[in-house]
């Protein structure tokens, strides 16, 4: 079954740097149907039609309203979005996120017809502690009762830009766990310092679904490079 690989651009890039890097990505060598670009939302519009699925990186928990500054899910899709990352760390931390504000962000995202890219993950400490099991049941705790068709994205904050990568048994255990607890079916991508040179090994030797590329996306040559293996 094809896997699904995205990148994730954060707060990266301008036109013209968007630009070059879809002129120097080789779409034939990537399925367009998985593989998927999460730029920048001011940018959303403008490459709806250069090849790739697009996805959001983040969504309001609400419809709409007063809500200066924040983008809605029907926001996303006029812009050609068919994806979107909700709970980020990055978000968690700086914008304050709850688990229960991510799972609103999901049901938005569900009502306008979005995929959700649901990211969960450890910090150093949680892991040396030995709680990355139940810090991850913690954020997974949300989505019990409402999982269909999920899409989780497994990043260990301590492996996020790091260059550390979990090994090959540390990655199967925690997906593993996370497929076991949910009735349907749920896809579990890997993030976490990927990078050309390790994609393939973590595709092919543990049990993950995808891939999620942060820094290793903004290079069209290495990105086509790991997109290549969906």
């Amino acid at each position: 079954m094809p896997k699904l690989i995205v990148a994730n651009f954060k707060m990266h890039g301008t036109q013209p740097f968007i630009e070059d890097w879809f002129t120097n990505f080789p779409l034939e060598k990537a399925s367009s149907k998985h593989v998927v670009v999460a730029l920048p939302a001011t940018y959303l519009a403008s490459f709806r039609d250069y090849g790739l699925c697009l996805s959001g990186q983040n969504v309001s928990s609400m419809e709409k309203g007063a809500f200066t500054s924040q983008i809605s899910a029907e926001m996303l899709k006029d812009c050609g979005a068919s994806y979107c990352i909700i709970g980020h760390s990055e978000a968690r931390e700086q914008l304050n996120e709850s688990n229960e504000s991510i799972h609103d962000k999901y049901l938005q995202l569900k009502d306008a017809n979005i995929q959700s890219i649901f990211c969960v993950g450890e910090s150093l400490e949680v892991k040396e502690s030995k709680m990355t099991e139940s810090h991850l049941e913690d954020q997974l705790s949300a989505f019990d009762n409402d999982s269909e068709g999920l899409i989780i994205a497994y990043e260990p904050i301590w492996a996020i830009g790091t260059g550390l990568v979990p090994t090959i048994s540390e990655i199967t255990e925690v997906v593993t766990n996370i497929k076991e607890r949910f009735n349907n079916p749920v896809k579990v991508l890997y993030g976490g310092s990927v990078n050309a040179s390790n994609a393939q090994n973590l595709l092919e030797k543990t049990n993950i679904d995808g891939l999620l590329v942060g820094g290793a996306s903004l290079n069209p040559q290495e990105f086509a490079k790991i997109a290549q293996l969906c």
